[in-house]
């Protein structure tokens, strides 16, 4: 997913898993090269429809949601899984 700093919105990449090391925290792959653990609250993503959108909002309207393992992360594939608000 296409992430970028909300403070430094030129600073963009990607992100699909959480971190193993920090709650609350995304592995973001810089678009210039290298990744670095991002905390969730710092980020916007950009959504299927081409909206950026905090991604702290994003996870609470089930935009985006967990796998059952809470080690990645995107978007829901079907109703039911926005539903239940994790993949299986």
């Amino acid at each position: 997913m296409k992430v970028r700093f909300i403070l430094k919105p030129h600073v963009t990449g990607d992100a699909r898993t959480f971190s193993v090391v920090g709650l609350g925290e995304v592995i973001m792959h810089f678009d210039e090269g290298g990744a670095d653990s991002v905390f969730v609250e710092d980020l916007q993503v950009q959504l299927a429809s081409g909206e950026w959108k905090l991604m702290t909002k994003a996870f609470a309207d089930k935009d985006i949601i967990p796998d059952n393992y809470n080690v990645w992360f995107g978007v829901p594939k079907t109703p039911e899984d926005q539903e239940r608000g994790y993949f299986l």
